[in-house]
């Protein structure tokens, strides 16, 4: 009995496992996921070039998902004026996605650290709701369709110390407020290329002391 219990202390949580593979449905079925549809695999230890799982305790630490190569990155798109805030025949993922359907899977994996979701067609405003994955350290959501501004929820994820958002169609005079140099600074955030910013933390009454 003693064998069994510690055997099962190191297998990849069938929860964690459901989290993924609803996630991939939500990015509509890139090929780079395809390996997780082995049901002998265990997450933790399946990887790619496109694809990592970094498990600690059994739990989801570490996500990195890769759509397209760097190089065909759609930044293209954007600069040429056919991205209007709808999806894009083969650039985007359809007009049936959910920004906040897909956070609210990512917030149940509570372990999340790193999470890359880099190059996927992923268009949406980013919301409020990014706040959701409080445990997060690092954010890379770069080239992609985001657009609109850069939420200020961001300072209210106590252990985010790097947010990577280059590549989209954010509204950069946002950075000019919440990213501008400051005593309380808590980690740094890349909008557009070589333009580096700062994270604030949020003064007690909840708002950034820079406006």
């Amino acid at each position: 009995m003693l064998f069994l219990a510690l055997s099962w202390t190191f297998v990849f949580q069938p929860s964690q496992k459901q989290v993924l593979l609803q996630l991939r449905k939500q990015l509509e079925y890139p090929k780079q996921l395809d390996i997780w549809l082995d049901s002998s695999n265990d997450f933790c230890y399946v990887s790619s070039p496109q694809v990592n799982v970094t498990c600690e305790n059994n739990f989801v630490s570490e996500l990195k998902i890769i759509g397209i190569p760097v190089d065909q990155t759609p930044t293209k798109v954007i600069n040429s004026g056919l991205f209007h805030r709808f999806p894009v025949s083969s650039q985007t993922i359809s007009q049936n996605f959910s920004i906040d359907s897909l956070i609210a899977t990512l917030s149940r994996l509570t372990s999340l650290k790193v999470l890359s979701l880099v190059s996927l067609g992923i268009w949406a405003p980013l919301p409020n709701k990014i706040q959701r994955l409080n445990t997060l350290e690092y954010i890379d959501l770069s080239y992609d369709f985001l657009y609109v501004s850069i939420p200020p929820t961001f300072s209210r994820m106590v252990s985010l110390q790097s947010v990577n958002l280059d590549g989209n169609k954010l509204v950069k005079t946002t950075q000019s407020k919440l990213l501008s140099n400051d005593p309380n600074i808590i980690g740094t955030i890349r909008v557009a290329s070589g333009i580096p910013g700062h994270i604030l933390r949020p003064a007690p009454n909840g708002i950034n002391s820079k406006s």
